[in-house]
């Protein structure tokens, strides 16, 4: 027998991929069900008889307020609850229905919990709480063609219209239902998926979407919640830069009081931060975190935006204050020292308080004054998940491991674990930072176990012993991830095909190894014949598998170059000649020269490719005999150096710095260079102190791209450092100088901050192994000669 406490109403239209899931949540609760049907052409209406559903068919008439109302009349229970096909329950339906009879009759409107999954990967989703169950028969229905809203008599209490069941949605936010803080948040979570990105690239959603609201600002020119709807609709489809004037138009419109004010900001801060548009952000934020102090998205953001412009302690402040948003957090986890060992700037983040004129506090309030506000007031955000805890943990992780406070940085990456196991972000800053500290790493990978073991709740005598399956995985992807590729592989005994580890992952890893031998025994002894030629491989594994053949002095299959798609099969056909060492390259050419010119140019951009990759699994030697191969049959291949600058580029960014600079070396010997090759080159001199010298090629750099950030910003530093060189060699002659002591003073701090923007090429654990290693001698001979 049904129960009359609840029912289900739904709008679908072609849902059958989503529909099954969505009922079976919902089939413990023995709901009548209404779906309204706007012209599925599936087996969407079979599938919801099949379950029990009363289908109503209705004529799509792009309104979603209009298709929404047609079932609310025949409810005969006394709570609806509205759904989307593309939602489901993860928890809380018993509870809903022994809470509900317990709801005061003064109460018509409950919100629930949706987790809107924006992305595969931990962390990836949007926590928001929309009003989606209300009373039967009390005067409720929805208003608007798009992001529809829950009214009450037209107009809510006092004359406003109702603003609290909206739907928005992409990579940015989706919010289907703003909230109204006063309304109980009923025990029910869902989860959404309908928007992820590979539903988001069809581009259905978003094109159907932006046509409903262009239709509303027709009737309604420059409401701004139409606005904001639309801003992210372009954030959807890619647009940003009309992205960022709907958003601008909204904010300028918005009044202060709207509940979905608070994810306008953020999706606006977002828009800023992406566009580099820095300064605007910062001003934006600066004064919207007072307002809506509690809200961890902002913090977070803001303290990205921070970053950006070289201010790292204000930053580290601002994701402090992230954490400080969680729900029922006191700091104790941070303030005990002899629990978390908090050292250096993250204990005076958390300790002190900015200064008023710092941060911008208005009103005369007080720090703590400000950051009680939201607790009064019980606003309820929409929300990244993990912003308020494991996000915020390790961006200030990584923020100290920039400033050289490893121990700390190891211990907010361990924060940020407890909050999130599956983190990966997080469990590469850990690894990172201990072979920064010098670990080996079979201490390095001891300590990622011993973590495992801790965050999962894993008990073991003996930690370094792995017994289980996804121990064993998840810490050698970790290994790997930070370079240690042979530790990693020692782990693993030989046995990786009884673990989760894909194939193509372990090839990969041991040519990075440089186990060259035992990678070739591996593919002929666990690859099927089809993957050994090459067949439904990605094409970075088919480079790998192309680079083992080579790598021992092996021919690459004529099955392989078939394989391959039609127009690369000439070039890989050509290269596997030129790599045999026992074969001379004829061309049969017809008269005029076309074939010749095809096969080249074929081999020349597929060998770019095989550089990138066997840069990047460490087999320089071999990068090195390709180049000189290609170069020997197409001389004019590089005759304005621009292939040599372009592998330089690629050697720099791996970490091969000695073995890039040689190139960049040789290049501006030989004539011009370009504005990269110039950065790379006056960063790599900047490193060894010589500020002169990489002043000039920052400029010479900025004379070739103007627009280039880098450059002008290590311009910048250079100057100053050069400066501080000056006032330092003067006050060795008046050392109680107090204008020079001054002077010395603020150019400290101003270095402090260029140096803080993110202007340096960053290396990690494994391109800093690669500046150790030995690189090969990349300086091409002169074959004019």
């Amino acid at each position: 027998m049904q129960n009359r406490l609840l029912g289900i109403h739904m709008i679908v239209q072609n849902e059958e991929h989503h529909l099954v899931r969505c009922l079976d949540s919902f089939k413990p609760m023995d709901s009548e069900c209404f779906i309204t049907d706007t012209g599925s052409t599936d087996r969407t209406p079979e599938i919801a008889r099949h379950y029990g559903a009363t289908v109503l068919h209705a004529r799509w008439e792009d309104d979603f307020a209009h298709a929404r109302n047609i079932s609310l009349p025949l409810a005969s229970t006394e709570w609806i609850l509205c759904l989307d096909a593309d939602e489901y329950v993860i928890q809380g339906l018993e509870e809903l229905l022994n809470y509900l009879p317990k709801v005061h009759k003064s109460v018509s409107r409950l919100r629930i919990t949706i987790e809107n999954r924006i992305g595969e990967g931990t962390g990836e989703s949007v926590i928001f709480q929309p009003v989606r169950l209300f009373r039967a028969h009390q005067g409720y229905r929805y208003a608007g063609r798009i992001h529809e809203q829950l009214v009450r008599g037209g107009t809510r209490d006092g004359g406003e219209q109702d603003g609290d069941d909206l739907a928005i949605n992409d990579s940015f936010i989706r919010e289907e239902g703003w909230i109204a803080e006063h309304e109980p948040l009923a025990p029910l979570r869902l989860v959404h998926d309908g928007y992820l990105p590979s539903t988001i690239a069809q581009g259905h959603k978003p094109l159907r979407n932006l046509k409903l609201l262009q239709r509303e600002l027709a009737d309604h020119p420059g409401q701004p919640f139409h606005l904001y709807n639309a801003g992210v609709t372009y954030c959807q489809l890619g647009h940003i830069e009309q992205a960022a004037e709907a958003f601008t138009e909204s904010f300028l419109h918005t009044p202060l009081h709207a509940p979905y004010r608070s994810t306008l900001v953020r999706d606006y801060a977002k828009v800023l931060l992406a566009m580099g548009r820095y300064d605007e952000a910062h001003g934006l934020l600066a004064g919207e975190i007072q307002r809506y102090a509690g809200y961890a998205d902002l913090h977070l953001i803001y303290g990205e935006i921070l970053e950006q412009q070289g201010l790292e302690e204000r930053a580290y402040k601002s994701y402090a204050r992230a954490v400080n948003c969680r729900e029922g957090f006191d700091g104790a986890d941070l303030k005990d020292k002899s629990k978390a060992g908090i050292r250096g700037i993250h204990q005076q983040a958390i300790e002190q308080t900015d200064k008023p004129e710092s941060d911008g506090l208005r009103e005369g309030k007080s720090f703590d004054e400000v950051q009680r506000e939201p607790a009064r007031m019980e606003r309820h955000y929409v929300t990244d998940v993990g912003c308020d805890s494991y996000k915020a943990y390790t961006a200030m992780g990584r923020l100290a491991q920039k400033r050289g406070f490893l121990q700390e940085s190891a211990h907010l990456y361990s924060l940020a674990l407890s909050s999130e196991v599956s983190y990966a972000p997080a469990w590469t800053g850990l690894a990172d930072v201990l072979q920064q500290s010098g670990e080996t790493d079979e201490s390095i990978a001891e300590t990622l176990l011993t973590r495992w073991k801790e965050h999962s709740k894993k008990e073991d005598s003996d930690p370094s012993v792995i017994t289980s399956e996804d121990d064993l995985t998840h810490v050698v992807h970790v290994l790997a991830s930070s370079g240690a590729y042979g530790q990693a592989l020692n782990l693993l005994h030989g046995d990786a095909w009884n673990t989760r580890i894909k194939h193509e992952d372990y090839l990969y890893w041991m040519l990075c190894a440089n186990r060259v031998s035992d990678a070739l025994q591996y593919v002929q002894n666990q690859w099927s014949e089809e993957h050994r030629a090459g067949v439904n491989l990605q094409p970075e594994q088919r480079l790998d598998l192309a680079l083992t053949y080579w790598a021992n002095d092996l021919s690459i299959s004529e099955s392989f170059v078939a394989a391959a798609e039609p127009q690369e099969r000439e070039g890989w056909r050509l290269l596997n000649d030129l790599l045999d060492t026992g074969k001379r390259v004829y061309f049969e050419d017809d008269r005029d020269g076309k074939i010749v010119h095809q096969t080249l140019q074929a081999a020349t951009e597929l060998s770019k490719n095989i550089w990138i990759r066997a840069v990047q699994t460490g087999q320089l030697a071999f990068a090195r005999k390709l180049y000189e191969k290609v170069a020997a049959i197409n001389p004019e291949h590089d005759e304005n150096g621009v292939h040599s600058r372009w592998l330089a580029a690629i050697l720099y960014r791996q970490g091969y710095t000695m073995a890039a600079a040689e190139l960049l070396i040789q290049s501006m010997s030989k004539g011009d260079m370009d504005a990269e090759s110039l950065f790379y080159l006056g960063e790599a001199v900047y490193v060894k102190g010589h500020y002169d010298q990489a002043l000039i090629l920052f400029q010479q750099a900025l004379e070739k791209d103007s627009e280039q950030r880098q450059a002008r910003a290590g311009a910048a530093v250079c100057y100053m450092q050069l400066a501080l060189g000056v006032i330092r060699q003067e006050r060795t002659r008046s050392p109680a100088d107090k204008v020079l002591i001054a002077q010395q003073t603020v150019l400290e701090q101003q270095l402090r901050t260029a140096e803080g923007i993110p202007w340096r090429t960053v290396f990690h654990a494994k391109e800093r192994r690669n500046q150790l290693a030995d690189q090969a001698h990349f300086i091409m001979h002169d074959r004019e000669g």
